[in-house]
């Protein structure tokens, strides 16, 4: 048992039905002790009133955390898989006594370090051996449900625990079983969502990044991966007439889900859009509403609407008994731990990758694209599932940061208190899953940057912060009495104290004011902030980076998630937008703008664009705090009682000196350097002196960036037809849309 809020002791008879007992109650569970003699008694209830009464944990922290902010730590962040993973493997070597993993989709033969000339940098590689050096793992995953959604979670358990000597140093345990608990929301429609990794209880990386296929990325954001293989020399309008049109699952969605799109809502930056693997579905798919004809085309006609509920209820409950009726065949292969032989461990080789033009960067599965075709096999790993010399890859934008001292103490605990609630339910009597313990704050070694420091790059060292560790959680997903919606109310307070400008990364943005189904307040906060900015001829600035398109390969998908996202941002009365226009904004752009990404490449002598899917969990305000981690802005992240969450909110104390609206003011190291080199991605600037970053909020600045929006936006329209777009306003225009000439096919050489 941990102490918590909720840690009580009580030696009343009634309470424990035995006079010499104590009763001891966290917000997990309720234990009775019993003891012999009366002094034994009132001395073990004195030393645990002692230990209750000088613990933080019992106190009550900001935003509701289950964690206190944390003074003077140090930490650093990483854009992108590339330079998150090579550190992530640094830590994993550096390993003494324990490394806790939990995700929402782990591939254990993802290659950590690329490019490179064995399998030794393969994350169950790197796993076992230092599981055969005695380091202990434990790792927590997300039980998926097979008929919903392939990531094989079983088929990563038995990876992992396989690489193990005897099966002794990794564990691994699924959660949850799907289960229907009364008077709770069913962990059937919702999952584990939290990527951390935490080393010896020191270190902690905290993010949106799972370890798994297809995140794994550069700050080039690659679409082609042929090696020498690929054909850079563009071909002729002539030898592109005799090849095949491309057609591709985001095109024939597109025939459904294209919207009219007010101007600037959705503009595509220097590299362009964004999608991913929709990892959550829909926060209120069975919605019946009224939709706008040039928003979303309707799902059939009113009068279907009982049988398709019908229908759909039908479906999921098939899909559940089906689920109950392997769960016992599942639970038997997770005490069995593996049902693959045993495998050796590879031995580890330096970390310096060899670079070859020859060396591909994403194998098999790795290269991915959603929007072509969504996975399958994924055990058949170094297969690849779509054609390389057709298809473009899907790039993928993301963010995680890696945090030493007490605030990594604090996510350890949480794993911790996870851990425990889920090995008492499934390998209670089972030995060989222990219940794990936090460590000490007290350690000396929390102290000391020079662990952090080891598995960053020269040039970059730690940042000293204050940082606190949010959650969302409930019974299901933690076994808490109460449920914890530190994330969102983290989000609300640090948008309210804004003072001159947002800068937000994010894979969702549903959060629609006066909704019955949309409970959570963040697009409330930032209707506040903007109103006061107005009222106060403030001038105030909010980015929002977004996918252009959801990540699904089913068009009803994406036209629902569409249909949710622009009734958040501009599509019916309780709309941002429209709040904003009837409340006296008249021109809500001059505060808030959406942008998404996009790239493109030549592939075998053609070429091709594809969207870059953001994928990130961060906001950025006013170069002072941040909060980065695995909460998406929906109701399924930030209500606490559905998906599972954990975030960081970093405070700067070192300061520098900037400009913010154009006067000096003091910003944090931490968060400026990190939106900095966002700023300086997202725009393409390799010269410094080509425009100043420095100051986000200025009018100079602000109509530069719309402005490369606007040009990007225009040049990928006129190479590509590229979608979405603000030139198609009916459904009638999708396809005459799609057959225009393209300058790619006009007049290659010319783009």
């Amino acid at each position: 048992m941990l102490i918590d809020q909720e840690f009580n002791l009580d030696r009343r008879f009634r309470k424990t039905r035995t006079k010499k007992g104590i009763q001891i109650k966290n917000s997990q569970r309720r234990m009775i002790i019993k003891c012999q003699r009366d002094y034994e008694r009132d001395h073990w209830f004195n030393s645990l009133m002692e230990i209750k009464n000088k613990s933080i944990f019992t106190q009550q922290h900001l935003f509701e955390s289950f964690a206190p902010k944390r003074q003077k730590q140090y930490a650093q962040w990483f854009i992108n898989g590339q330079s998150y993973m090579e550190a992530l493997a640094k830590a994993i070597l550096s390993a003494r006594e324990e490394i806790f993993i939990s995700d929402w989709w782990l591939s254990p033969e993802i290659r950590l370090i690329r490019p490179f000339q064995d399998d030794s940098m393969q994350l169950d590689n790197l796993l076992g051996k230092r599981a055969e050096e005695g380091v202990r793992v434990y790792v927590l995953l997300f039980k998926d449900i097979i008929q919903v959604v392939g990531l094989n979670s079983l088929h990563s358990k038995r990876k992992l625990v396989g690489k193990s000597p005897n099966k002794k140093n990794i564990k691994v345990i699924r959660h949850p079983d799907h289960r229907i608990l009364p008077g709770t929301e069913s962990s059937f429609l919702y999952s584990h969502h939290e990527k951390t990794v935490v080393i010896d209880q020191r270190i902690a990386f905290i993010g949106g990044i799972d370890l798994c296929w297809g995140r794994w990325d550069t700050d080039d954001y690659r679409l082609v991966d042929l090696s020498d293989e690929n054909v850079t020399e563009l071909k002729l309008p002539e030898q592109l007439a005799d090849q095949p049109k491309e057609e591709s699952a985001k095109e024939e969605a597109a025939v459904e889900t294209t919207t009219e799109m007010s101007k600037n809502t959705i503009s595509t930056s220097l590299f362009g859009d964004a999608n991913d693997k929709q990892e959550e579905s829909n926060d209120a798919s069975n919605k019946n509403s009224q939709q706008d004809e040039n928003v979303i085309e309707p799902i059939g006609s009113r009068s279907n609407n009982t049988e398709k509920k019908l229908h759909n209820e039908s479906k999921w409950q098939r899909i559940f008994k089906r689920n109950k009726r392997n769960d016992s065949d599942d639970s038997s292969a997770d005490e069995q731990d593996t049902s693959e032989s045993d495998e050796k461990p590879k031995t580890i080789v330096g970390v310096t990758p060899v670079v070859d033009d020859k060396t591909r960067f994403f194998l098999g599965k790795d290269y991915s694209n959603y929007y072509e075709k969504d996975f399958e096999f994924v055990e058949k790993f170094d297969e690849d599932y779509i054609d390389r010399k057709l298809s473009p890859r899907m790039p993928w934008h993301d963010e995680v940061l890696v945090v030493s001292g007490e605030a990594a103490r604090d996510c350890a605990r949480h794993f911790i208190q996870r851990w425990n609630i889920h090995k008492a339910d499934k390998f209670r009597f089972k030995e060989a899953y222990p219940y794990l313990l936090p460590k000490t704050y007290d350690d000396q070694e929390l102290s000391d940057k020079s662990f952090l420091q080891s598995i960053l790059p020269n040039d970059r060292s730690p940042i000293c912060i204050d940082a606190q560790c949010v959650r969302s959680a409930s019974f299901w997903s933690c076994g808490i009495n109460n449920v914890e919606r530190s994330v969102q109310n983290a989000y609300i307070h640090m948008i309210d104290n804004a003072e001159h400008f947002i800068y937000i990364e994010n894979q969702f943005f549903v959060t629609i004011a006066e909704d019955t189904s949309i409970k959570n307040d963040i697009g409330n906060a930032l209707y506040r902030r903007i109103i006061r900015a107005h009222i106060n001829k403030e001038k105030f600035r909010i980015f929002i980076f977004l996918p252009l398109l959801p990540g699904f390969a089913n068009s009803n998908a994406v036209q629902a998630e569409l249909y949710f996202i622009m009734r958040s941002i501009n599509k019916g009365e309780t709309s941002l937008y429209q709040r904003l226009i009837r409340d006296g904004v008249s021109n809500p752009e001059e505060y808030l703008t959406f942008y998404g990404m996009r790239n493109w490449d030549i592939l075998m002598g053609s070429l091709v664009t594809e969207i870059i899917y953001v994928h990130s969990k961060l906001m950025i305000v006013d170069d002072r705090m941040c909060i980065c981690g695995s909460a998406n802005l929906n109701d399924r992240s930030m209500q606490g009682t559905r998906d599972s969450e954990v975030c960081l909110v970093v405070n700067d104390i070192e300061m520098v000196d900037s400009y913010l609206n154009g006067k000096l003011e003091k910003v944090g190291m931490f968060c400026s350097t990190w939106r900095k080199k966002l700023f300086r991605q997202i725009l393409g600037i390799k010269n410094e002196e080509e425009v100043n970053i420095d100051d986000p909020c200025s009018d100079e600045f602000y109509e530069y960036f719309r402005r490369i929006a606007k040009t990007n936006t225009d040049i990928y329209e006129e190479v590509f037809n590229s979608i979405p777009t603000n030139k198609i306003r009916k459904f009638v225009d999708v396809e005459p849309y799609k057959e225009k000439s393209k300058l790619k096919e006009t007049d290659p050489k010319t783009v």
